[in-house]
């Protein structure tokens, strides 16, 4: 899987919302690509559902009321509810690995490449609702579920992985001069992405994901050592629209 589709199936579901189709779609897949396809659309959906909703929301009659499958076709698919939600999370968490990986490969520079994961940290592909919205569901339900924690740290390691090694340049290039060492800076960011995130999500101190965003700039430039404004005010073609 591409995150090119992955991209593309997550943007199509959003940009709809979550869809009631009285009429259940009975097509039936006769490829292994159809097959791919179809599970991943239900996936795609169940993940609004989650974000909305919660883990306990997705349900197979919420899932068919928003693709229009019909629940035994779901079933067919994914047997049980819990099975469902564990390919929902795999799939999610997949595709935020890939958004990242791409983000990094499009920088130009290591400081360039620190002020766009700052950024997607927030609102990437898709809106901060949407996106954080599934993220803390899935982090309460991890507390619980061993197999959903699982892809929860793995998908962490991950993203942190990104952060050290783009820190880590950006030091040896001697971009930028913190204080700490980038294992600790790692730590000090995302601790403060999920903090700010959390509070952002429940409409905490009235803040916004464009208050989040200059918040996270703010405070990594200046842990950086460099010029706040400069970093602040970088803008790349890679930044979604809606963020621009």
């Amino acid at each position: 899987m591409t995150a090119g589709t992955v991209k593309g199936r997550i943007e199509y579901v959003q940009g709809k919302g979550l869809m009631t189709t009285n009429t259940r779609k009975r097509t039936h897949a006769v490829t292994e690509q159809a097959i791919a396809e179809r599970r991943e659309t239900i996936v795609a959906h169940a993940a609004v559902i989650i974000s909305k909703a919660g883990v306990d929301g997705c349900s197979f009659g919420a899932v068919a009321d928003a693709t229009g499958f019909s629940i035994g076709m779901i079933q067919h698919y994914f047997r049980t509810r819990e099975k469902l939600v564990h390919a929902t999370v795999e799939f999610r968490t997949l595709a935020s690995v890939q958004e990242w990986q791409g983000l990094y490969s499009e920088g130009t520079n290591a400081v360039e490449r620190l002020h766009d994961l700052l950024t997607f940290a927030v609102e990437g592909e898709a809106t901060f609702e949407d996106a954080w919205g599934f993220w803390v569901e899935v982090y309460s339900a991890a507390h619980k579920d061993e197999k959903i924690r699982k892809h929860v740290a793995n998908t962490l390691l991950a993203w942190r992985g990104i952060f050290e090694q783009t820190l880590e340049e950006a030091m040896s290039e001697e971009l930028i001069r913190p204080f700490h060492d980038a294992d600790a800076l790692a730590t000090l960011l995302l601790a403060l992405i999920d903090g700010l995130a959390i509070q952002t999500l429940n409409g905490i101190y009235d803040h916004s994901p464009q208050t989040m965003i200059k918040t996270l700039q703010r405070f990594a430039a200046h842990e950086f050592g460099i010029d706040v404004t400069d970093f602040v005010e970088q803008k790349r073609s890679t930044v979604p629209s809606h963020l621009s």
